[in-house]
């Protein structure tokens, strides 16, 4: 009889150690009457995969006032990304395809600015092989969002120095705020050449953007947790529901698309977690919505653990 030990082991093997490492994407769902063994596997998988470098996040559905589009789920996946230092990382690794390997980020000087000192170099030259290897990585790979290579490339060369114009730290934080998800005003986007905010339609772009650039800074890719989402069904104090139809709809609507999607991720491990409710409340559970339900309905019922299954009951583990 399997345990709960047993399946994090058996996530960390197949998936973190082999399939996601290797460029696939995965959505796991996880159920359970208590809600804490739900969260013990989450954060267990997610302690395991920030060891092996991955880029981690965990979000409290119950925690996070507003989670309807798909573009509330990026925000609330891409909270917990150290965006500064995904960029920094990235950025070494492009130093080092540079030849630069002696050169330490830490110091005051920005790259062109030491190479410029220490080996002559002529920094408008210098600039240019900069940008152009950032074009490179950024534009022409088809697997990016427009607009979020644009913020990458100004965020890069304002580290590396390769901006004529330097970039202040308070531009700095309007990209970083805009990589969010976060509600940026256009007119401080437009000089930065970025002319929409992250929207239901976009956001799945700028998901998979995300999981690209992670890659990109030699990291083996992203693990996304959302926990609670039995949130969704249940109600305030009061008895009014704590999401109303529309709402709650637009939610699952969001997750078919996700699992609809996945071939158009690589590198991602998405982990959802909720208590049983969600599964047998008929009027505002999973059953409610009929798209979601057809694709995840089959994978429930088992008396026995099968690991691989997309939807894994925790109750038919055995206790550890």
């Amino acid at each position: 009889m399997k345990t709960i030990l047993d399946l994090v082991a058996f996530l960390e093997q197949y998936y973190l150690n082999g399939y996601i490492r290797g460029g696939g994407s995965k959505l796991k769902l996880f159920t359970s009457r208590d809600g804490n063994k739900v969260t013990e596997v989450l954060k267990s998988v997610c302690a395991r995969a920030r060891e092996k470098g991955y880029s981690v996040t965990y979000a409290d559905v119950a925690a996070i006032p507003r989670l309807h589009g798909i573009h509330h789920i990026y925000q609330a996946l891409v909270r917990e990304v150290e965006l500064d230092t995904l960029v920094k990382e990235y950025c070494l690794q492009l130093i080092k395809r540079l030849g630069y390997e002696e050169y330490n980020m830490e110091d005051d000087e920005d790259l062109v600015t030491w190479a410029t000192s220490r080996f002559g170099r002529v920094p408008e030259i210098l600039r240019r092989e900069i940008r152009g290897q950032l074009e490179q990585d950024l534009f022409r790979n088809l697997s990016f969002n427009r607009s979020f290579s644009t913020a990458i490339l100004h965020l890069s060369s304002w580290l590396l120095g390769a901006r004529e114009n330097t970039l202040s730290c308070e531009d700095a934080d309007i990209l970083y705020s805009w990589l969010r998800g976060e509600d940026v005003a256009l007119k401080d986007l437009r000089r930065f050449h970025i002319f929409t905010k992250v929207d239901r339609y976009n956001a799945r772009s700028m998901l998979r953007s995300l999981a690209e650039f992670t890659c990109l800074a030699n990291r083996p890719g992203l693990v996304l947790a959302l926990d609670k989402l039995e949130v969704l069904a249940a109600k305030q104090p009061g008895g009014r529901p704590m999401y109303n139809k529309s709402a709650r709809n637009e939610f699952y609507e969001s997750l078919r698309q996700l699992i609809d999607g996945l071939e158009t991720l690589s590198h991602v491990l998405i982990i959802i977690g909720f208590q049983r409710e969600l599964v047998d409340d008929e009027i505002r559970g999973l059953r409610s919505y009929e798209a979601l339900w057809l694709r995840i309905q089959h994978e429930i019922e088992s008396s026995k653990p099968n690991l691989f299954r997309d939807f894994i009951d925790l109750d038919v583990l055995k206790p550890v």
